[in-house]
C-alpha cells in the first residue's frame, strides 16, 4: 500500500486532487480485505449466538412455569452443557473459517 502510495507522488504532472484519489485507490484492497475478515468474523460470531440461543430456548421450553430449585439447577446445567458444546462446535470451525479466508484474501 505504501508503495502504492509514494508512486503515486512520483508524477509531478498530475493534479494534487489526482495523487490524493490515486492514493485513495492504494487503501481500497486493504479496506476491501478488513471488511472481508470483519464480515466473516461477525458470521461466526452469530452462529454461536443462534445456538447458545437455541440452547436457551430448548431449556425454557422444558423447564415449565414454576420450576423447583433442584430443576432449576437441572436445567442449568442442561442449558451449560448445551452452550459448551456450541463453543466447542465452533471452535473446531475456526480453523476451516481461517482457510477459507486465506483462500479468499490470497487472490
Amino acid at each position: 500500500m505504501h508503495r502504492c502510495a509514494a508512486k503515486c507522488c512520483d508524477d509531478n504532472s498530475v493534479s494534487l486532487e489526482t495523487v490524493q484519489r490515486c492514493v485513495e485507490n492504494c487503501g481500497n484492497p486493504l479496506t476491501k480485505a478488513q471488511g472481508y475478515v470483519q464480515k466473516e468474523l461477525e458470521g461466526l460470531q452469530n452462529r454461536l449466538q443462534r445456538c447458545v440461543m437455541d440452547c436457551n430456548d430448548t431449556v425454557k421450553d422444558k423447564m415449565g412455569p414454576n420450576p423447583s430449585d433442584s430443576e432449576i439447577n437441572k436445567y442449568t446445567l442442561m442449558f451449560e452443557n448445551c452452550a459448551i458444546k456450541c463453543v466447542d462446535k465452533h471452535l473446531e470451525l475456526i480453523p476451516t473459517v481461517m482457510k477459507a479466508m486465506k483462500t479468499v484474501l490470497t487472490k
